[in-house]
């Protein structure tokens, strides 16, 4: 699902599909950090043309979750250094904190109710530890991080945190260290914390608990 301000469009494009399906690969494991991408092999697993493979591969870059290099194709985004990595977080941060400051005080009841439910299924999801928990969980981590920072009600920053994919490049490169990305039990408590900060209409509360949700893991070389 992608986003629009606070409305959730499904993929409708073939090129719009891939990008989820590629995507869903590498976070599941599918695809390694810093291994090639077969283009023709993800053609055929889908039944298309090298075509839209590539043009969902480009769309990707912007996220990082995979790279580009002359004459060789396309790879997943490699084991990062420590330092790139808290550079990351730190970009991450002051993006989404920033969106969230703007759009505080735009939440809605319905907004506040969907950020709920999709924390409940993200509870239902560990409670199940089931195979594949990091695709549904990634997916539903997406979803509510994106609906903190739609209620900027800017388009633009919407499109851009969507496109670079900041939830998923996230556990994507804590798992290239094979380090548990913290508790996935103590995120959802965290979840909890920032809409009961919403809730109570507290800015610097909810600012607070989100930047110490962003910064749950560092790593050392």
């Amino acid at each position: 699902m992608t986003r629009h301000g606070g409305t959730l469009i499904e993929p409708v494009s073939l090129v719009d599909r891939l990008v989820v399906q590629i995507r869903e690969m590498i976070i599941s494991g599918q695809l390694a950090p810093g291994a090639h991408i077969g283009i023709k092999k993800i053609a055929d697993q889908h039944g298309v043309s090298m075509i839209p493979v590539r043009e969902a591969l480009a769309r990707l870059l912007a996220s990082r979750l995979v790279h580009a290099e002359p004459n060789r194709g396309y790879f997943v985004a490699a084991r990062p250094t420590a330092e790139e990595f808290a550079q990351f977080v730190q970009f991450r941060e002051l993006f989404e904190i920033s969106a969230v400051s703007l759009g505080f005080g735009n939440a809605t009841p319905a907004e506040i109710r969907t950020l709920k439910r999709l924390n409940n299924r993200m509870r239902k999801v560990v409670e199940r530890g089931k195979r594949g928990v990091m695709v549904e969980w990634g997916n539903l981590n997406s979803e509510f991080h994106q609906t903190l920072v739609g209620l900027a009600r800017n388009v633009f920053i919407s499109d851009q945190y969507r496109n670079l994919s900041f939830g998923f490049l996230h556990f994507q490169l804590a798992r290239a260290y094979n380090v548990e990305f913290t508790s996935l039990k103590l995120l959802v408590d965290q979840h909890d914390g920032m809409i009961e900060a919403l809730e109570q209409g507290d800015r610097e509360l909810m600012l607070a608990r989100l930047s110490a949700h962003i910064n749950n893991l560092v790593l050392t070389d």
